[in-house]
């Protein structure tokens, strides 16, 4: 696990793996022109950090320079996208570079400073949010412009240092903290209002690191990671939970399987099991969740992120330790996947977000 890192205790879930190694053709410019193939962006994280773009067609990739230091561990949304604007977290420089798309790859247009060493970013709400290690901020969106200046800041439940991932939902945000955490806070005007409204969480076993989350409208749906759980959130409670793949320790107690990450394609929720090196399927509407089925897709290494566009799936894992893997799914109308392709990169790769 990197020496720079956000969580407390070692996680099973989403180890970013430290090998800063440098990627080849890290020189690589983006192109001119208007290119129309879904990018997979992905930060390599190193102490020079350079986002990486995936063409989703040609498995071509190029590096862009954010301009900051990574270093981050344990967390997802390192990466997010509105439009044709994205946004990557850069920890060990605690600031976040925004780009825009430019053909077949990115172009730096910006850098935000962050209040604390920044985890996870997310847009919505007209905003770009950011997830630090022990504050919760937004920034004005206007086009294609991010303000460099909060218009709201909280600091978080714990505020420990495990922050793991943010996302926005209807007229909030929604973060979660590895140590036993979930918090939300509302947008007033102009941007986020404090303080932190905690999310109860189930009664102990049941609460054992509250990690990953995607938001849908009102609805965010949560891992609660070591307790092989899946959790729906509306208006601040929890409505229904899935439990996973069982039995998801083994004889000595150690972690074979648990839902870390997730995303969604329509009434499909995939969530990655990183000790299972595997994807989860559940079935998810606005009301209720359920377990539908495990090994949709198996992978070289623990999975890290992953993110949906359109009929595509994408996901990154830790590969051999030395090289991470990006791969591509395509999804058919049954929730099933078909392995499109998977390439190396020589970096600890954080983050995954597609752009159109």
């Amino acid at each position: 696990m990197s020496s720079i890192r956000t969580t407390l205790s070692p996680l099973v879930c989403a180890v970013a793996l430290c090998t800063f190694l440098i990627p080849a053709g890290l020189n690589a410019q983006p192109r001119p022109g208007f290119g129309h193939d879904p990018l997979l962006l992905t930060a390599t994280n190193g102490a020079t950090n350079y986002l990486a773009a995936v063409d989703a067609q040609t498995g071509e990739i190029s590096y862009v320079p954010t301009g900051g230091s990574g270093g981050v561990s344990g967390n997802a949304g390192g990466v997010a996208v509105m439009g044709e604007l994205a946004a990557v977290v850069n920890f060990g420089s605690s600031n976040v570079t925004i780009l825009m798309r430019q053909g077949n790859s990115m172009m730096p247009a910006g850098m935000i400073p962050t209040a604390s060493q920044p985890v996870s970013v997310a847009f919505g709400n007209g905003h770009l949010v950011v997830l630090g290690a022990t504050t919760l901020e937004s920034f004005p969106v206007s086009g294609m412009h991010v303000s460099q200046s909060h218009d709201g800041m909280t600091s978080l439940i714990l505020g420990d240092g495990s922050a793991g991932q943010v996302v926005t939902f209807d007229g909030g945000a929604m973060f979660s903290e590895k140590s036993g955490a979930v918090g939300m806070a509302s947008f007033g005007i102009p941007g986020l209002v404090g303080p932190s409204v905690p999310v109860t969480l189930p009664a102990a076993p049941n609460n054992d690191t509250p990690l990953g989350m995607v938001g849908r409208g009102a609805n965010v749906y949560i891992t609660i990671a070591h307790s092989d759980l899946e959790a729906l959130v509306v208006n601040g409670k929890i409505v229904s939970m899935a439990v996973g793949p069982t039995p998801f320790k083994d004889s000595s107690g150690n972690l074979t399987h648990a839902p870390c990450w997730n995303a969604l394609s329509g009434q499909f929720l995939y969530s990655s099991d990183s000790p299972g090196e595997q994807l989860l399927r559940y079935l998810v509407s606005d009301s209720n969740i359920f377990y539908d089925k495990g090994a949709v897709a198996k992978l070289n290494g623990s999975p890290t992120d992953l993110d949906v566009t359109g009929q595509l799936l994408g996901v990154i894992d830790g590969g051999d330790g030395v090289n991470s893997d990006v791969s591509l799914f395509a999804i058919d109308p049954e929730g099933e996947l078909t392995l499109r392709f998977s390439l190396k990169i020589a970096s600890p790769i954080n983050g995954a977000a597609f752009i159109q």
